[in-house]
């Protein structure tokens, strides 16, 4: 903790002014004499404001004897908070949002429907007494986590206004509901969800499909969504597929679960809704959100219940894997929480690619500095070394099957473009007080095709929307590193200008002299790559539009 006036060490604050908290990703939230915190690897939790110790924790992931402890098989990673937070000071209540079980796409380890994750949380600020939990998805397990901060809000319903929280997820689903009750505002509706034919795993009977607020993305993936832009491309998409005589040979549908050896293809792992959250207009009820819509088709695959000793581990790479690698990907490559696993991992890539991915890192993996060439070329030798397994087939009371995945490949076109149908990325505004997508938009051009005739299809976006009084909605994020004006009513784009970076934050509106300003940061980088760099940019709201 820093002094404000003077940007010094307030040394009475934990030791020497620094409090342990973990890692977290969130800003904290100030309540009275508390600083309220939420954890990336779990747990929310409360320090002194004064002294830094610890007021209280409330677990994410049960403790044996806690609420939704038996909703767990085996406790195991996940229901995180990385998203965000939101506190009603008034009502002295702390939301946060959590992501899915750990690992994705593989649940036979942790059967049951997992709380809290997938979950809206209502805590007492004071106490850390959960008031109430919604959860969207029983037993996730295809990484569709609720990705964005909770935004307090008030709507219409009938003659009254209420206070809720919305919530925007990855399945582009807007959760309303009652701040203190936490009851959805428009009926809730879940139906029968397909079983899993993978040995081992049990998934959750019923699963959401939302009417109401309308949903502003795609639910489910088909063959009839699969891209239109050329006949080459569609070709493309569907060998990836695998079609044979009877159609694709691939997993698809509504909460399709996985199947060992074949794709399965879905929306959602980049949302619907991303972190970038949504905006909120009290004047109109109206909530504004960018959302992203192409497949992924990640693949689980059958492991055997025994490997013998490897002659890997006595290869040079094995010591420079167990140090930039191993507290990630496991001890044997076997992957852990978001991490996904390398065994195998030759079969799905080429040396080249994955000397590439080292040099440049992606997504949560950073570059691995530090590495030499020859220090490279012996991690690459461990790596895609083929181990000698032998797989022994114990009693199923006793041995749980063990699986792996390919990662998270994306489905793309042989130009990669995504694989289905336009549009690939959209503003969205949503009439919380009718429950209605009032209008949407696509977000962000992929000039080429539009060169060829070709409606605007959006793109990929991790910007996030930001409304302002004057009947402006500002948002930024797009690959083609611009940020727009809309108009909050009609949706109609009014002005753009190319950033330097990617600006891949929602932008921030001030008043400075008089004046207002629209600010965002752009620093490139990030989940759709790019330039990097270091700039704010700041716009005249009276020169956005004249």
């Amino acid at each position: 903790m820093l002094d404000p006036r003077n940007g010094k060490p307030i040394t009475s604050f934990g030791k020497q002014g620094r409090a342990r908290t973990g890692h977290f990703r969130v800003a904290p939230a100030v309540h009275n004499t508390l600083i309220l915190l939420s954890g990336y690897e779990g747990d929310a939790f409360a320090l002194d404001l004064e002294t830094g110790q610890e007021r209280w924790r409330f677990h994410t992931r049960p403790r044996a004897g806690e609420y939704g402890h038996e909703t767990w098989s085996q406790v195991e990673a996940g229901a995180n908070d990385w998203s965000g937070t939101a506190l009603d000071s008034s009502r002295g209540i702390f939301y946060l949002t959590t992501g899915s079980p750990k690992p994705n796409f593989i649940g036979n380890s942790h059967r049951g429907d997992n709380l809290f994750s997938n979950c809206v949380i209502a805590l007492d600020a004071t106490s850390g007494k959960r008031l109430w939990h919604f959860q969207e998805i029983s037993h996730d397990i295809w990484d569709l986590d609720l990705p964005a901060p909770p935004v307090l809000v008030s709507v219409h319903r009938g003659n009254e206004l209420v206070d809720a929280v919305a919530t925007v997820s990855k399945m582009g689903n807007t959760l309303l509901l009652d701040r203190t009750s936490g009851q959805p505002l428009f009926p809730f509706r879940r139906k029968k969800a397909p079983v899993s034919r993978l040995n081992g795993e049990e998934t959750a009977p019923y699963q959401p499909a939302l009417q109401r607020p309308q949903p502003f993305a795609r639910p489910l993936f088909g063959m009839d969504q699969i891209t239109r832009l050329s006949p080459e491309a569609h070709q493309a998409v569907l060998d990836q597929l695998h079609p044979s005589e009877a159609g694709a040979s691939a997993n698809m549908g509504w909460f399709e679960p996985f199947e060992a050896g074949k794709p399965t293809a879905f929306f959602g792992i980049h949302g619907g809704a991303e972190w970038s959250g949504a905006a909120f207009d009290p004047s109109t009820g109206f909530l504004y959100v960018t959302s992203n819509e192409l497949p992924w088709f990640p693949t689980v695959s059958r492991l055997p219940l025994k490997f013998t000793k490897s002659a890997a581990h006595s290869l040079p790479g094995r010591k420079i894997y167990e140090k930039h690698c191993m507290a990630c990907h496991g001890h044997s490559g076997e992957g852990s929480g978001v991490h996904p696993p390398l065994i195998r991992i030759g079969q799905r890539m080429t040396r080249k690619n994955i000397q590439s991915l080292l040099a440049t890192g992606r997504n949560l993996m950073p570059a691995a500095s530090g590495l030499d060439d020859a220090m490279t070329h012996s991690l690459l030798d461990y790596l895609l070394f083929e181990p000698s397994v032998q797989e022994e087939t114990p009693s199923p009371e006793t041995t749980a099957p063990r699986y792996t995945y390919n990662g998270y490949p994306k489905l793309l076109d042989h130009e990669g473009y995504p694989g289905c149908q336009p549009p690939w990325g959209t503003l969205n505004c949503v009439d919380l007080n009718r429950g209605i997508l009032r209008w949407q938009v696509p977000l962000g051009e992929h000039e080429i095709l539009t060169q060829r005739g070709h409606s605007i299809t959006g793109t990929e976006n991790f910007g996030g929307a930001t409304v302002t009084a004057g009947g402006l909605v500002f948002a930024a994020g797009t690959r083609d590193l611009k940020i727009r004006a809309f108009d909050a009513v009609t949706g109609e784009e009014l002005w753009s200008h190319r950033l330097p970076f990617g600006g891949y934050a929602p932008p921030t509106t001030y008043e400075a002299l008089g004046k207002q300003y629209i600010v965002i940061p752009a620093t490139g980088g990030g989940k759709l790559g790019g330039r990097q760099g270091d700039a704010y940019i700041a716009f005249a709201l009276d020169t956005v539009v004249r």
